[in-house]
């Protein structure tokens, strides 16, 4: 470990060891837009040093949502604002789930990857948070508290801002954690948020490091001791997440297979485009079906034969050929055909159709 990383990893066992209320006396003070979204209306409050004013309602159907939010808010500015938006009970999804103990590291991105297998959605298709219900080493277990909204529900809240450009945050405190409040803030300051905790930090890193330098080098020793021991720990930690890695490796392989299977077949409005050019205006479709890379057309037309000359020359039709016979339809007097052909999409073709040894 460089002396770098070392006084990295030295600076957030400090600051994980400072109690709550001492962290956000160095962080900067922010002003809360609490938010309640109730059927189609927004009730609006405001919470300023622990003291709360209600604003308000907005409905959402309103045409000038965002304005009537903006008058009510009261001046607020993004910069300086944590919005907390609390949703309601039918709209929540919480389940508690167990971890590998090493996926505490990077906690939000093990959720993130995980959420399709333990929830009905994809990581992308909702706004999270959670909490840690219990550690236990002896099973090397993690207890996590989720909390899951679809983000239709969220961002029709959001859109009332504007464009106050928000990310999600964590709770302030373990303390402050609600299943049903998502906190916001903005993306330009939630960087710049823990900038005087970190000034903090870094004197009293200067103040204990005279203090080790000026110890006896019997104590010296022992801390040496004590800090390899948290290292092998560490190594351990690190060989379990990078094998959590290499298992969101593999997925994201079998995902990028899966899109270039999917990418290998024409879109269905560029194939039901290519069959209106192609057909007679006196040939009529009453049944279209694409199953297993073949599609199924059923229909009548004066001239039913014709019809395979001329989905013979699209690009995305193989194969053009009767299904079943063609009959007289009793009533119109025109011709019932059924009709299969293979989808192929114009690349496939273009290649299929290329001699051999020639380039491009």
């Amino acid at each position: 470990m460089s002396i770098a990383e070392f006084f990295r990893w030295w600076r957030a066992e400090l600051a994980g060891m400072l109690p709550d209320s001492w962290r956000r006396r160095f962080e900067r003070r922010h002003d809360t837009l609490l938010l309640s979204p109730i059927d189609a209306e927004v009730r609006v409050s405001r919470r300023e040093n622990g003291r709360l004013e209600q604003l308000g309602s907005i409905s959402t159907a309103l045409p000038d949502a965002s304005e009537r939010m903006l008058a009510i808010s009261g001046g607020l500015r993004a910069e300086s604002t944590r919005v907390e938006i609390t949703v309601p009970p039918g709209k929540l999804l919480t389940k508690q789930i167990q971890l590998p103990l090493a996926a505490e590291e990077n906690l939000r991105q093990v959720l993130g990857f995980e959420m399709q297998r333990q929830t009905p959605f994809r990581a992308e298709q909702v706004y999270f948070n959670y909490r840690i219900a219990a550690r236990r080493p002896g099973s090397q277990q993690l207890a996590v508290q989720l909390s899951v909204v679809p983000r239709s529900v969220i961002e029709g809240v959001l859109d009332l801002l504007g464009d106050w450009n928000l990310v999600p945050a964590q709770a302030e405190s373990k303390a402050d954690w609600d299943e049903s409040v998502f906190a916001f803030v903005a993306g330009d300051a939630a960087e710049r948020r823990s900038s005087t905790l970190q000034r903090g930090l870094l004197v009293l890193n200067l103040v204990l490091l005279i203090a080790v330098v000026a110890v006896p080098l019997v104590q010296q020793q022992r801390y040496l001791d004590r800090l390899r021991a948290r290292l092998d720990v560490v190594h351990a930690t690190a060989a379990t997440a990078s094998e959590l890695q290499l298992r969101i490796d593999r997925h994201q392989a079998r995902s990028r297979y899966l899109f270039a299977q999917k990418t290998g077949q024409p879109a269905s409005v560029e194939l039901l485009e290519e069959l209106s050019g192609r057909l007679p205006d006196d040939t009529w479709l009453f049944r279209v079906e694409i199953r297993d890379g073949t599609i199924h057309l059923q229909g009548t037309s004066t001239t039913a034969s014709a019809l395979i000359a001329e989905l013979e020359g699209s690009h995305f039709l193989e194969n053009v050929r009767f299904a079943s016979p063609v009959t007289q339809d009793g009533a119109s007097g025109r011709e019932r055909f059924h009709l299969s052909a293979s989808v192929v999409s114009p690349a496939s073709s273009a290649l299929a159709g290329r001699p051999e040894g020639t380039g491009s």
